[in-house]
This record gives structure tokens, C-alpha cells and sequence, in this order.
């Protein structure tokens, strides 16, 4: 079988500023300001958001997976606005609280890239994979740029095709994989 060849169109100065990580958020159940830090911690404003979150840590009655899932919901927002130690602090919270859920480690690949320790962030995007999550898509493009900071094109374009695969709407991935040339040719998503 031919070996494709990979080249990136985009310098490794280019890449930092065109690729920002994904992160996941986890579902709250049971009310509250726990569900309320959930719907707004991707989407909504970030300060009041966080405001809200850190509210339902520290003065609700959470059951342990819901705490978990709390600190998850607050890690994302902390890397909205580029906190990325509070984000890994966050993130570790829950992973001792409640280690079933996979989002903490996407969450955390997603600090550490931003940190510039990739090889770090594949550890946990490989276990967020190997455990399983509803966007799993989001661990293979964090992966797949941890992959690109290491230098592995050929990874970083396997694991953007494969979130692309798996979410044909995933944007980022698309516009990730616009970049790559494969046997001379740029490719299409």
C-alpha cells in the first residue's frame, strides 16, 4: 500500500492561533444552580457562569456524581477565559470525586495542549477515547492537535478525520483537516 504524504499548510505559529481545543460539558441532573452552571457553562457569559458554578459547589447539597459533573462544567468555563491551571484543578476535583466520567480528561487534554504539554494531553484524550463519551468527537480533534504540536501530521490528520467522521457538523475539524496536503492535493472535508 502507497504511504501518503502529509505536509501542513500552516506554520507551527500559525496552528496556535488558528486551533483553539475543545471541551466537554456534563449533564447535572436534579435542579438547581447545578443544572443552571450546566446550561451555561459553554454558551453562556463566562463570569456568571463561573459565579453560578462555584454558588452550587460550595452551597448545595450535590450527590457525588452531580458535584463531579459540576467541576467538569466549571473546568470549561475556566478554559473559556484561558485559566487553564483552575481548569486542571477543576478537573481533578471531579476526577477524585467521581473517575467513571470522561469528560474530566478531555477537559484536561484540552489545559494541557493550551500549556504547551501535549504529550501530557494525549494521555488523558487516549483515556477519555478509551473510556467512551457522548462527544467523543471533541477527544480525537484535542488529540489531533496534541498530535500536530508533537509533529505527527499523519496522527493529527487520522484523529481530525475521525471527528469529523463521527460529527459531519464538527466545523473546527473540518476547517483542521482544510490544511493538510495529501499526495500534493489539499484536502476536502
Amino acid at each position: 500500500m502507497r504511504a501518503l504524504k502529509f505536509a501542513l499548510a500552516l506554520g507551527a505559529v500559525g496552528l496556535a492561533a488558528a486551533a483553539s481545543p475543545s471541551q466537554a460539558v456534563t449533564i447535572v441532573i436534579g435542579g438547581g444552580l447545578a443544572t443552571e452552571c450546566y446550561a451555561t457553562a459553554e454558551f453562556g457569559d463566562a463570569f456568571t457562569a463561573y459565579d453560578i458554578c462555584t454558588r452550587a459547589l460550595s452551597n448545595q447539597a450535590l450527590s457525588v456524581r452531580d458535584r463531579a459533573a459540576t467541576y467538569v462544567n466549571r473546568s470549561v468555563i475556566r478554559l473559556r477565559v484561558r485559566d487553564f491551571n483552575g481548569a486542571i484543578n477543576d478537573v481533578d476535583q471531579s476526577i477524585q470525586r467521581w473517575p467513571q466520567l470522561s469528560e474530566p480528561y478531555v477537559n484536561r487534554g484540552a489545559a494541557l495542549i493550551n500549556l504547551e504539554r501535549p504529550r501530557e494531553a494525549l494521555t488523558d484524550l487516549d483515556k477519555a477515547i478509551t473510556m467512551g463519551l457522548e462527544k467523543v468527537h471533541l477527544a480525537y480533534y484535542n488529540r489531533g492537535l496534541a498530535k500536530e504540536k508533537l509533529n505527527d501530521a499523519r496522527g493529527a490528520y487520522a484523529d481530525y478525520r475521525k471527528a469529523l467522521e463521527l460529527d459531519p457538523n464538527f466545523t473546527l475539524a473540518s476547517e483542521q483537516l482544510q490544511r493538510f496536503l495529501v499526495n500534493g492535493m489539499r484536502t476536502r472535508s
